[in-house]
């Protein structure tokens, strides 16, 4: 049975800045947004040398997966930080 308490974070987003100084132009951020999206995250933005992301299924992303996918495509995150709301 799910209690209120186990499901309390499910609902939750959690913002994530990943720096990405390799995504400079106009295709590399559709090929980076293409890929995060890809591993189930919701992209709020993409910017050179940035983007911000939540998890779409608010648990904790798949970070190995999402990380090796970037390194592959030749944008490799360099930092990765949750994004304060408050």
């Amino acid at each position: 049975m799910t209690t209120p308490e186990s499901t309390a974070n499910n609902t939750q987003l959690v913002r994530y800045h990943l720096a990405l100084p390799a995504m400079t132009n106009d295709a590399s951020l559709v090929t980076v947004r293409t890929l995060l999206q890809q591993h189930q995250l919701l992209v709020d933005r993409v910017a050179p040398g940035e983007a911000v992301v939540a998890s779409a299924t608010g648990a904790e992303p798949e970070w190995p997966a999402v990380k090796e996918a970037l390194q592959a495509a030749g944008f490799p995150i360099t930092h990765t930080t949750t994004v304060d709301e408050g």
